[in-house]
């Protein structure tokens, strides 16, 4: 043998020219195409979180709009049960018993010391009948007095004979002038003769 047979020759592969390079691309099968996400699905699914975050925007506003509402009809229940409880105040200040003696004795009544009773089944009188002593308290005779009517205004007299419907006050101390105003929420009083 010869030494040149000893030795083998190493293969050397051509070089790769520059200009020419293996185009190599990965082909997608059919199943791997049908299995990836279109655009149209992704389009979808963010315009309906677009819709449902929308929605609840105008829920919660419509929520909180009613609340408002609720607040302010709360408040105007709370005036009207003030005005209310006011007027019913006036209105028992009105019908105490103080005030109807002062106007009574107002329109000249006097109170009758021995009051006789009438008994309704057997028509009995009780009662010594006697007479009524107009200078007894000068028309007032109030024994409990009531400090809420030191304002009030009494009713006048002659207003109220010719027109029953509409009931003028006047004021004890003041002089007698034109009739007040009444209000258009009175109640017209009944004629009586």
């Amino acid at each position: 043998m010869s030494a040149s047979a000893a030795y083998a020759r190493p293969l050397v592969a051509p070089a790769p020219s520059p200009t020419t390079h293996p185009h190599i691309e990965i082909v997608t099968t059919r199943e791997q195409r049908r299995a990836r996400p279109k655009l149209a699905y992704a389009v979808v699914t963010i315009l309906s979180l677009f819709l449902i975050f929308a929605a609840q925007l105008m829920l919660s506003i419509v929520v909180s709009d009613g609340a408002f509402q609720i607040e302010a009809l709360q408040q105007q229940q709370k005036e009207l049960l003030r005005t209310q409880d006011a007027r019913s105040e006036s209105l028992n200040i009105l019908s105490s018993s103080q005030n109807l003696a002062m106007n009574a004795a107002h329109f000249g009544m006097v109170p009758n010391p021995t009051p006789l009773t009438l008994n309704i089944h057997s028509g009995a009188v009780y009662g010594s009948p006697g007479t009524a002593d107009p200078m007894g308290c000068g028309g007032n005779c109030n024994l409990i007095t009531n400090s809420l009517l030191a304002g009030m205004p009494l009713v006048d007299p002659s207003a109220t004979s010719g027109n029953a419907a509409a009931p003028v006050v006047a004021s004890p101390s003041a002089p007698q002038t034109d009739p007040a105003p009444t209000p258009s929420t009175a109640l017209p009083a009944p004629v009586t003769r």
